[in-house]
């Protein structure tokens, strides 16, 4: 998903709202501008860092395994046995 509806954008949002509003609630506060600047470094911190290259990197570890699975020649067996018979490997 992108753009505005993905749901780790909409996290971040809530994430940088629930800091905004808490300091809008006590501006003098020193401590509170210390967690809003705190939250605006996890957040930009998930989206520029390993999270976010990490997802990208699983997303093209995926594709390349199902176009390798694509590439695999199906084997046929050279014998088939079948229920309650051995096979023997030759020496």
């Amino acid at each position: 998903m992108t753009g505005l509806r993905d749901p780790k954008f909409v996290i971040s949002l809530i994430v940088l709202g629930i800091f905004a509003w808490a300091f809008a609630s006590n501006v003098s506060d020193d401590t509170m501008k210390g967690a809003i600047i705190g939250a605006l470094n996890v957040v930009a911190g998930y989206w520029l860092g390993s999270s976010n290259s990490s997802n990208t990197v699983r997303e093209q570890v995926g594709k390349a395994l199902d176009i390798a699975a694509a590439a695999q020649p199906t084997a046929q067996p050279d014998v088939i046995l079948h229920p309650g018979e051995t096979a023997q490997a030759s020496s």
